[in-house]
This record gives C-alpha cells, sequence and structure tokens, in this order.
C-alpha cells in the first residue's frame, strides 16, 4: 500500500493518492494523516485518488464504509466545500463508491465519484 498527498495551494486542493490493496483500517489511517495536512491547509477541497487500488467486497461492508465517512465528517470543519472520490472505471468500485456518497450526503458532505481525474480536478475547482 502506498500513499501521497500532494497540496495545490493556488487551487486549495489536497490530493490523497492511494496505490494497492484497499480495506478500512488503511483508509482510518490515510485519514489520520489528512488531519495533520488539513490543520496545516484549512479551507481545501480534498480528492481522493484511488485509481489504483484493489478493493474486494468482504474488505468494506457498509459498517466499515459508516467508519470511514465518519471519520471524514471529523474532518469537515478543516476542509473545504467538495469532496472528489475517483475509483476505478469498474461496475463494482463505482458502485460501492457510490455507497459511500450516499452515506457522505446524508452526513452533510457535497461528495462525488469520478472514474476520470480530469472531471474531478474540474468539479472542486467550480
Amino acid at each position: 500500500m502506498d500513499v501521497r498527498f500532494d497540496i495545490d495551494k493556488e487551487r486549495k486542493i489536497i490530493t490523497g493518492t492511494v496505490s494497492g490493496a484497499l480495506h478500512r483500517d488503511i483508509l482510518l489511517n490515510l485519514l489520520a494523516q489528512l488531519r495533520i495536512i488539513s490543520a496545516n491547509n484549512t479551507g481545501c477541497n480534498l480528492l481522493f485518488d484511488l485509481r489504483q487500488t484493489s478493493l474486494e467486497s468482504s474488505q468494506m461492508d457498509m459498517y466499515r464504509v459508516i467508519d470511514v465517512v465518519s471519520a471524514i465528517i471529523d474532518l469537515k470543519d478543516q476542509l473545504g466545500e467538495k469532496i472528489a472520490h475517483v475509483v476505478p472505471d469498474r461496475e463494482e468500485r463505482v458502485e460501492h463508491a457510490n455507497d459511500i456518497g450516499s452515506v457522505a450526503m446524508i452526513r452533510g458532505l457535497n461528495y462525488k465519484v469520478f472514474t476520470d481525474i480530469v472531471p474531478a480536478w474540474e468539479w472542486l475547482q467550480e
């Protein structure tokens, strides 16, 4: 698992890029790192680039999804208005990401799922 953060201070976007096998503990670790980064870069929109990850359905059931979304909610006051989630263009991954997005939106986040990074960047900059 490889996790990298990039900060575009001009556009106020934090990008978290992840590759490898994805599971709840990895995501919670990513969010712990994001807590530190966003504290020093408040008001930045967020882009999760998970296109290079793999996910087995048993690794992220809805209870784990709720854990991850709750961790994101804890950062809400530090983040900008939008969160983009970019996933591989495979039906099961898009469906799973949409599940996360639905929970996030119910919890008050402006969260959108993409399969291409270009529209995600454009949406974050609108």
